[in-house]
């Protein structure tokens, strides 16, 4: 089986302009979410309670499943 080679797609210039926005916010999304997941941690290591971590004021993606999966139950 041979690889087919696509030919590259020509943007004019306020395409590739967008392009480039939507790859910017793309990758600044990635990294305000690991930085928001390392300030849980954080917390959670100072004894800040799941319940309250994962609130009403808390996206869904931060919940008390995910939280244990990511990062282990809490200790006893």
């Amino acid at each position: 089986m041979t690889a087919v080679v696509r030919p590259k797609t020509v943007y004019d210039d306020e395409q590739q302009r967008l392009l480039s926005v939507a790859v910017e916010k793309a990758r600044a999304a990635e990294v305000a979410e690991e930085e928001a997941w390392q300030a849980i941690k954080a917390a959670r290591d100072a004894k800040v309670l799941d319940t309250d971590l994962c609130g009403e004021d808390t996206p869904p993606r931060f919940n008390r499943a995910t939280l244990n999966r990511k990062f282990g139950p809490r200790s006893a």
